[in-house]
């Protein structure tokens, strides 16, 4: 079935995340622009004694909030901020139970987690820093408050960002590559954050009301494009490479060594981990290999099952309420919405492709499903972005 989109625009910037805010109509779009300086640039000298001098690279990026109806039409822009290029983003927290905008209906959420009492956005860029920010107080209603301004017809207030902490992980010639919060299920470690670095690292961070850099580890040969926390067990950290490896670690032990190396299943970069919020032992793994495959976290050097994506993997995401169904976005092969059959916390039957959407007509990277799928009884919201088109989809399945 090929999806339909509901709304789309233009982010200008090329576009490579999207993270739907606990809010399902309020969603992030992360953005990384490279822009080179050839002023500074000279040829390598014809008697081969001297070395040619690369031009400058800029990173730069932009973080755009979009808000849209119900049934993903009518998406407006409600809120930018300018900053290094942005590579992967990742919110901390529950909203309030709140009232939606239309149809007017309550909607209740999970109890409340938030990092210091704030639901917030943590942002992982190009100069070597981990970014949060957090939703304004003020600007996150009651649910009585909601119902006496739908009563009064008053307009519900928006909800806005402002920074509250930046922190620095590595030199700003060191990109972060991805990020994770301990807390998918409620409960969060010691350690807050895991971070992956350009050059070969990861490293955590911790904290009670300000966030720091509590350990760090060589982890990678070359790039780990992908750093998860294992959501059933948040001293557990599942890390990718561009060495073609997936690893696991023992934050309780250290670093040192891994607990495991899988260095034999991949073709490709590893470049997209998620474990799965409702089976406890299963972790969905993407490559640049153009392969999803499923494992147990209890037997990680063999997965349970490999399904071809038509692209390289650069994003999975799970479905909030639906446990067979995964969304994947496959860069050259665009995005697709993935079923499995008889997936269990024991194990999985086959594979078939529910959905696609070929709404865009470049490199396929940023995607997440809408907070509310599932909660309503109708079809999903997705937000996904492509990068060198600069293209922003909302669309359902």
């Amino acid at each position: 079935m090929e999806a339909t989109s509901r709304s789309s625009t233009d982010t200008v910037f090329s576009a490579d995340a999207i993270e739907w805010s606990p809010d399902p109509l309020i969603f992030a779009c992360g953005t990384y622009q490279i822009e080179k300086d050839e002023t500074n640039a000279t040829p390598a000298a014809e008697d081969g004694d001297g070395d040619a001098a690369e031009p400058t690279v800029s990173r730069y990026g932009r973080c755009l909030l979009y808000e849209v109806d119900s049934d993903g039409s009518n998406l407006r822009e409600v809120q930018r901020f300018d900053g290094p290029a942005i590579l992967d983003m990742k919110w901390y927290g529950e909203a309030l139970p709140e009232v939606s905008r239309v149809p007017i209906k309550l909607v209740f959420t999970r109890s409340n987690t938030r990092w210091n009492e704030r639901i917030t956005l943590a942002i992982a860029d190009a100069k070597g820093h981990v970014q949060l920010h957090a939703w304004d107080d003020e600007e996150v209603p009651s649910v009585s408050l909601h119902l006496q301004m739908l009563k009064s017809h008053l307009e519900l207030p928006q909800k806005r960002l402002s920074s509250t902490q930046t922190i620095t992980c590595a030199d700003e010639k060191t990109l972060c590559l991805s990020l994770d919060w301990s807390d998918r299920r409620g409960a969060a470690g010691a350690e807050k954050l895991v971070v992956s670095l350009s050059d070969g690292t990861v490293c955590t961070l911790g904290g009670e009301s300000e966030l720091s850099v509590t350990s760090s580890w060589a982890a990678h040969d070359f790039e780990p494009w992908i750093a998860a926390f294992d959501c059933w067990e948040p001293n557990t950290v599942w890390t990718g490479g561009d060495d073609c490896k997936l690893k696991g670690w023992d934050l309780r032990q250290g670093c040192d060594q891994p607990t495991f190396v899988n260095k034999r299943t991949f073709e490709g970069g590893v470049t997209t981990i998620q474990s799965h919020p409702h089976l406890e032992n299963i972790i969905a793994v993407g490559s640049y290999d153009e392969s999803i495959r499923i494992f147990d976290r209890r037997k990680p050097l063999t997965p349970l099952l490999t399904h071809a994506a038509g692209g390289g993997l650069w994003r999975l995401k799970w479905h909030p309420t639906r446990p067979e169904r995964l969304l994947a976005a496959a860069m050259h092969g665009g995005f697709c919405v993935v079923d499995f059959d008889g997936l269990s916390s024991e194990g999985v039957g086959g594979a078939t492709t529910a959905a696609t959407f070929s709404g865009h007509e470049s490199l396929a990277y940023g995607v997440d499903w809408s907070s509310g799928a599932g909660k309503g009884g109708g079809r999903d919201l997705v937000a996904s972005c492509s990068f060198y088109d600069h293209l922003l989809h909302v669309w359902d399945v």
